[in-house]
Parts: C-alpha cells; structure tokens; sequence
C-alpha cells in the first residue's frame, strides 16, 4: 500500500517541521519537503501532526478486556482498542498470579502476537508475581510469591519475548533474580516496592534498570526513627541509569510531581504508560462498579479505577492519547517531547528503536494524525491504516 502525506507538522525527535511522507510495503520509504508520487493515495494531513505511532509497555487491558484473559482473538481486540487510541505497539501486562496461570496467560498473548493485524503485541510483561506484600496496592496479596520459594524459571524460559518483569528489589531473592533477566535480555524494573534509596541505587549493579510507574506503589523519602531516609522513587529521579514509567493521567500524579519527574529525567528517561485496566479504552459512567479479573472489585470514579473500598487506586482508565495531551497541554513540555515519551524512549527501553518509536526513512510505518488537542484522526500500523 502506497500513501503519500502531504502538508503534516512532522513530530521528530527534538522538532516539527512541515514535510511529507511516503510510505510503501509496511515502511518509512521517504521523507522531504517535497515529494511526488502519481500512484500513491494522497492524504492532504493540512496541517494536523504526524507522529509515530505510540508503544505502552505497561497496560492490563482495554476495551473490556483483560490481558489476563485465555483468549487470543479478545486480545486482538484489547490491542485494538488501545490502537484507535494511538497505541500501535503494546505489551500486555500481568497482574500477579500463580505461575500455571502466568504461564496459560503468556500462551494467549504468544498467539494473540502471531495473528493481530491491528497493533504490535512485543511480547508479555509480568507484573510481578515478585513485588513486596506490604506494597501489594491493587494487587491480590494471595497471588504474590517469593523467588526462594517459588522457582521464577518457567517465566523465564516460557518465551523468548518476555520482555519486562516488575520485582521488588528489598525481598529475598531479588537481586539474584534480577541478574537472571537481565542476562536474558528482559528489562527488569523496580516494582510494588518499600526499597530505601541505598537497596535501589545496589539494585542497578543487578540487573534492574527501570522503574514501575514511579510515585505509585513505591517507597518514597520516609523516617527511621527522628530521620528522614530517602526512599526508592528518589533513587529512581535522581540517578540516570533508571528510566521511569510515569502514568500522567493527573490522577496518579498530580501537576507538580509530573513536572518534577520531568525535570528530573527529561522525556529520554521518563516514560508513559497507562497502566490501564480491562476499563480502560471504553465507555465508563463514573460510579461504575466492575470485578477485575483477580477478582478484585474496582470502581470507575473521578476518571480513575479505585478499589470498591476507596481505600487506593486500583489502576487507570487513561488512552495513551490522554497521557499525551496532558504532557502537552497540562504540564507544557513541548509537544515532540511529549510524543517522545510515548514512543522513542519506549522503544530504547525494549530495544526496538532501530524500527519503531521515530519518523525516519526505513522505520515501520507505524504512524498516527492528530490536531493541537491530541484528537487522533487517523492510525497507520505497519503501512496499513485501521
């Protein structure tokens, strides 16, 4: 399929500049101020942005359903979902669960790969089932285990592209575990933690490298005694081997602390992710009571899934375009950074950026056109539009 984009607002990587673009067999043929093709479809873009196409590495489902579900064709259809929102890459995420059901979990999404046309499923990321109990938020503390007593080698070897696993750095095991991934090449990621600052900083000799949706669900500048002591989430800011997951859906995070990470890590260290649910990516009314798929009942309030008790969040309801406009519009970073954060710099972290997360010649045309409000008006995955 060959279609020319004329007349777009170019999102690279520190700029936008009016060009055109050509695309043919699934991939970035060409791009310049000028270009001509007789046989190609003509899309006048008249000035909206275009953009790669947005990768979320961390989302639990959409559309009405879970990841967690055993099903491939309704895992085609939670990818979609998160497609029509921007997403054109997406790695379905876990929650914690006995590891027979980790492993059913990951056969599903492995198939749902081979055959969604409608997004790129990278792989499987597990959400623990390693995370601290006393941290556990909207995770069933049943479901987590302990890497000394419960042999974490099945997920490990269940398929070549798990690709993120979440582990609470201060339990036992952890650092040993840590080594394990990242010798497989998975992104191991500080998770569901109350590490302090010096557990976290040891944790980048082991393998760790990124950090679950900082802020949430992790230890932060606390007291031992009449001492404050820093806690993981400053380890994550302050030190730059850490990439950071940032769900910017203003209620996770409010303004403030959105704009301090920011500061702290700049658009190639912090990344989006919604972190959204099974709810997410669908039509909600507020006061919405729903049951999780690990049995947890949730409720959709303030634009936010809460557990039914109001007692912590319980995951968000938020598209990566929501994420995007909110960076743009709320906090003001500029808008090629805001993009970046939804797609270049979750590209490096899984090691894709040499195909996806740009606008460059060469790259898979995984492609969106949205105006000023981030309002996606149209979405290309691999050449093809959905």
């Amino acid at each position: 399929m060959m279609v020319l984009f004329k007349n777009a607002n170019v999102i690279l990587e520190n700029e936008v500049k009016k060009l055109s673009v050509f695309v043919d067999g699934g991939k970035i043929q060409k791009i310049a101020e000028e270009i001509n093709c007789e046989n190609a479809e003509i899309i006048d873009c008249d000035g909206l942005y275009l953009s790669p196409g947005f990768i979320d590495l961390h989302v639990h489902g959409g559309g009405g359903i879970s990841a967690m579900c055993c099903d491939s064709e309704k895992l085609c259809q939670m990818a979609r979902a998160h497609a029509l929102h921007g997403t054109t890459s997406i790695l379905p995420t876990t929650l914690a669960a006995p590891i027979k059901q980790l492993l059913e979990v990951t056969e599903h999404i492995k198939k749902a790969s081979e055959i969604c046309t409608d997004s790129n499923i990278l792989g499987v990321h597990f959400e623990g089932p390693y995370l601290n109990p006393e941290n556990k938020g909207a995770q069933s503390e049943d479901n987590i285990l302990s890497p000394i007593k419960d042999d974490p080698t099945p997920l490990l070897e269940c398929w070549d592209k798990v690709r993120m696993m979440g582990v609470a750095p201060e339990i036992d095991g952890a650092f040993e575990l840590g080594e394990k991934l990242h010798k497989k090449g998975i992104v191991v990621s500080v998770a569901h933690t109350k590490a302090d600052y010096d557990t976290t900083i040891e944790a980048l000799n082991h393998g760790f490298s990124d950090f679950t949706h900082i802020y949430n669900a992790s230890s932060s500048c606390f007291k031992r005694g009449i001492f404050r002591v820093a806690g993981a989430v400053e380890a994550g800011l302050v030190d730059d081997r850490y990439t950071v997951q940032v769900i910017a859906d203003l209620r996770h995070l409010p303004l403030g602390v959105l704009k301090l990470i920011y500061k702290c890590k700049g658009a190639d260290k912090m990344y989006l992710i919604t972190d959204g649910l099974e709810f997410s990516a669908s039509d909600l009314k507020d006061g919405e009571v729903c049951m999780q798929e690990n049995g947890l009942e949730v409720v959709f309030e303030d634009n936010v899934m809460k557990l039914s008790d109001r007692s912590c969040l319980a995951g968000s309801a938020a598209t990566t375009d929501m994420l995007v406009r909110n960076m743009y519009k709320k906090v003001g970073v500029p808008i090629y950074d805001a993009v970046k954060m939804a797609s270049s710099t979750p590209a490096k972290v899984m090691g894709i950026d040499s195909q996806k997360g740009y606008i460059k010649e060469n790259f898979d045309a995984d492609i969106l056109l949205f105006d000023d409000d981030i309002s996606i008006k149209k979405v290309m995955v691999g050449g093809r539009f959905i």
